[in-house]
């Protein structure tokens, strides 16, 4: 009998040990994580305040970091959403003829002009967006669409004016690897891309703003 009580006590603590086991080691479904994205910035120009037949986009670099949370609905689709600071470089080159107010000995009044404005956008931006992943191992595919809402903090320019859209809206894409360190932490490089479908600016001429970028972003579950 008492050898009777012993198995039973011992199957029984097993059996309770690898219940509290599989509570311990079950996954988390919330994650926190922190990135950084080195961002290649140009955009589209359309008639504004000048036309812009006379003005020529020039790429420059910016860059975009942030905290995100990620909450996990299923194996293969997360919704992820957080607050980023991103600072948006962009140049525009005049080209063409203008106008000058002085008389060159040359060219009189009309003459060619080769001259740039650098625009500096700061923004607070409130990503939300939908991730799909694929795969079973430890690296997996990654998917991603979403919308980021662009808050404007600060603009500077070497073109004076006060004609910038304080809130505008970027549908954002990209497709990468996420690689599964454990349950509870994984990170992410994902080439993505944001393209500002409302104006940037009117100065002077109509600013869409696209940047791409090298999202690398580290996560840690709650």
């Amino acid at each position: 009998m008492k050898k009777l009580f012993a198995f039973v006590f011992i199957i029984t603590s097993v059996l309770v040990y690898a219940q509290d086991s599989t509570k311990i080691k079950k996954p988390s479904r919330l994650f926190i994580g922190v990135n950084f994205s080195p961002d290649f910035c140009s955009g589209r120009l359309k008639d504004g305040a000048l036309s812009a037949n006379y003005f020529k986009g020039v790429p420059k670099f910016g860059y975009t970091s942030g905290i995100n949370v990620c909450y996990v609905l299923t194996k293969h689709i997360n919704i992820e959403t957080g607050i980023q600071y991103s600072k948006k470089d962009f140049e525009t080159k005049i080209t063409g003829l203008t106008f000058g107010d002085t008389i060159d000995r040359r060219r009189g009044f009309v003459y060619h002009v080769n001259e740039n404005d650098l625009y500096t956008y700061h923004y607070l931006d409130i990503p939300l967006k939908a991730n799909f992943v694929f795969g079973k191992n430890k690296m997996r595919f990654i998917a991603s669409i979403g919308l980021t809402t662009n808050i404007l903090i600060k603009a500077t320019s070497s073109f004076i004016s006060d004609n910038y859209t304080r809130i505008n809206f970027s549908p954002i894409v990209s497709c990468g690897i996420d690689y599964k360190i454990n349950d509870r932490i994984f990170f992410r490089i994902e080439p993505t891309f944001r393209y500002g479908v409302s104006k940037f600016s009117d100065t002077p001429v109509t600013q869409y703003i696209w940047n791409a970028g090298l999202n690398i972003s580290y996560y840690f579950g709650l």
